[in-house]
């Protein structure tokens, strides 16, 4: 693996593999029940209470336009962004592999058929599968509604800027 080369997170929803950069990635958790939120956008599961730090807990397939199958392998994986922290839920987490930037196809037509194209960077390859990688910033942007809607951010935690 050369200098420039990173490790990422795989992880499998509906079948299809996507990944997050692992200094993204805080902790893998195992699935907990959350606290609803009334009145949360579609796709949030609540919150939780991890080590006093309080966490959206979040289906990434909602988000993805993916079909979830949730099962015994099923998991939460956290990501942080300052103070916020959301968990999102995965079928599977495959494991840690390497990454460069400079492998990733930005024009694949697998991110055309993907439901939320603003919410990945580009298309890799991880043997013989292809995988989507995650653009973690803009799924924090949906899930706490940065475009506007305060009083719903403030709901889900989020220091309102």
């Amino acid at each position: 693996m050369s200098d420039s080369a990173r490790r990422q997170l795989l992880v499998e929803v509906g079948g299809s593999l996507f990944a997050a950069a692992a200094d993204e990635v805080r902790e893998v958790m195992d699935m907990t029940e959350a606290t609803p939120v009334p009145g949360a956008i579609q796709g949030v599961l609540g919150l939780l209470n991890r080590r006093g730090k309080v966490i959206v807990a979040a289906e990434l397939g909602t988000f993805l336009g993916v079909e979830s199958e949730p099962g015994v392998e099923s998991a939460l994986v956290v990501f942080a962004d300052g103070d916020r922290r959301v968990a999102l839920m995965v079928d599977r987490v495959i494991g840690m592999a390497p990454y460069s930037g400079t492998d990733l196809d930005v024009e694949s037509d697998l991110l055309e058929a993907l439901g939320a194209r603003e919410l990945a960077v580009g298309v890799g390859q991880f043997g013989p599968r292809p995988y989507i990688r995650l653009d973690v910033p803009a799924i924090f942007a949906r899930i706490f509604d940065q475009a506007g809607d305060r009083e719903r951010s403030i709901r889900l935690g989020s220091t309102v800027r």
